[in-house]
């Protein structure tokens, strides 16, 4: 499978890779007239992007790579993180399935070790649940999604292996606001 997303090189690579799941912050409804890739954040919305940015700072990982759909919505959740890396915008990714995410996925190259990816519903939460291996993921990050995955929702995975050969994971981390 062809590498279309890579990133510079790292001095040191931690033992596993590292995937945060997104769903973009709460955006305005559509209007008549309004097209849904137009659709942009609410304030409330731009209020959730910072906070998860700052959660995300709290972690400590340095994302070396952010794809991100093309949406309005999920192009300001992204800027509202102010995570600085490399990034992809992808029509692949705007109302895409979990499916078509995990096969944009399997194209990352191996330099990357901690990627973003930020996207919509249904497809981020169901690619979630997808991949958590429940036996190795923390109880307490699955019970803050077990019922609901509201816009700004985010997640951290980790796996070995490759990014080719991505189909489980461990959940360490869920925020929901």
């Amino acid at each position: 499978m062809e590498k279309r997303h890579a990133a510079a090189a790292r001095d040191t690579a931690p033992a596993a890779h590292v995937l945060y799941l997104l769903r973009h912050a709460k955006a305005e409804v559509l209007h008549a007239g309004g097209t849904d890739d137009k659709r942009e954040l609410t304030a409330h919305g731009r209020k959730q992007a910072h906070a998860v940015g700052r959660w995300l700072a709290r972690r400590g990982d340095r994302v070396d790579l952010a794809l991100c759909s093309e949406a309005a919505r999920t192009r300001q959740t992204l800027e509202g993180l102010g995570v600085e890396a490399p990034t992809s915008h992808l029509w692949e990714l705007y109302n895409s399935g979990a499916d078509r995410i995990l096969a944009e996925l399997q194209t990352v190259d191996e330099s990357v070790r901690t990627l973003l990816v930020v996207g919509h519903a249904p497809g981020i939460p169901a690619l979630a649940w997808d991949l958590i291996e429940p036996e190795l993921s923390d109880s307490a990050a699955r019970a803050t999604i077990a019922h609901h995955f509201p816009p700004a929702t985010i997640i951290r995975l980790e796996f070995d292996g490759s990014w080719h050969d991505l189909d489980r994971a461990r959940l360490t981390h869920a925020r929901v606001d």
